[in-house]
């Protein structure tokens, strides 16, 4: 049987303990803050928000096709036949168009999947993959199965307009949802309390029952996305909730006030 190797970037907000059990390859988004290289993990992710808050910039940088290169030939001599490379919509970076060219000169057959979708949603989809694969599945259809799923997701955030961030709400909390390549405003919320509210009627609105990851970015937003997952689980029509945080890679261009959930509907 074909052993198939996944490989993803930071900007999936895969956790390392979930990247190692399932045995992905990540591949870190360079970020500069004020012009100077950032990297780390822990209290240094707090400093970074903090940092923002305060009015610092920060840039994000595609990997580029000699870093995604690298990750592959690392799968290859780890005993991988072929490489799944998960990233997000392509019209939201040029990380597909890089991860193609590092294909080409791969030492083993490389499939790069563009989900369709971005931050935690890119990391569901590997999730989905890495079942299809322990259940059995090829390659190809591991790849249709993180297609499938990012079809289905959806998505909706609450943001506040920080000095730093790129997304940007005019007053208040704005209730936003990406959707394809496009970020859409949904409504304005008076205070993050509110903004909880609406986000929860927005995910259990459905007439299917749904599973919903809640994420938050910086510090003072984590008990917002708290209560959000709470109330979430309190629902007959969520059948499960877990929590993922939302990384550097992510929240230079959200800003650092920002949380929400993704959700999709499920059999059970």
């Amino acid at each position: 049987m074909s052993r198939v190797a996944l490989c993803t970037d930071s900007s999936a907000l895969l956790s390392e303990a979930e990247a190692e059990r399932l045995g992905v390859h990540v591949v870190p988004v360079a970020i500069a803050l004020e012009g100077v290289p950032f990297d780390g993990g822990g209290r240094a992710v707090e400093e970074l928000y903090e940092r923002l808050l305060a009015g610092a910039r920060a840039t994000t940088s595609q990997p580029s096709p000699g870093e995604l290169l690298d990750a592959y030939a690392r799968a290859a001599e780890a005993g991988a036949d072929e490489v799944l490379s998960f990233h997000l919509h392509a019209g939201l970076s040029g990380t597909v168009g890089s991860a193609r060219l590092a294909a080409r000169e791969a030492p083993i057959p490389v499939r790069v999947v563009d989900t369709g979708t971005a931050s935690f949603g890119v990391a569901l989809c590997v999730r989905a993959a890495a079942a299809a694969l322990a259940a059995g599945a090829t390659a190809a259809e591991a790849a249709q199965a993180a297609r499938r799923l990012g079809r289905r997701l959806r998505n909706a955030f609450a943001v506040r307009a920080a000095p730093a961030g790129r997304v940007q709400a005019a007053t208040g909390w704005t209730l936003l949802e990406l959707r394809g390549a496009e970020t859409r405003a949904l409504e304005r919320s008076r205070d993050p309390e509110h903004a909880v509210a609406a986000l929860a009627d927005r995910v259990a609105a459905g007439r299917l029952p749904v599973r919903a990851a809640v994420g938050h970015a910086a510090s003072p937003t984590e008990p917002y996305a708290d209560a959000l997952a709470e109330t979430l689980a309190a629902s007959r029509r969520v059948v499960s909730v877990e929590r993922y945080r939302v990384g550097p890679a992510v929240g230079v261009h959200t800003g650092p006030l920002v949380f929400g959930a993704f959700w999709w509907a499920s059999p059970s």
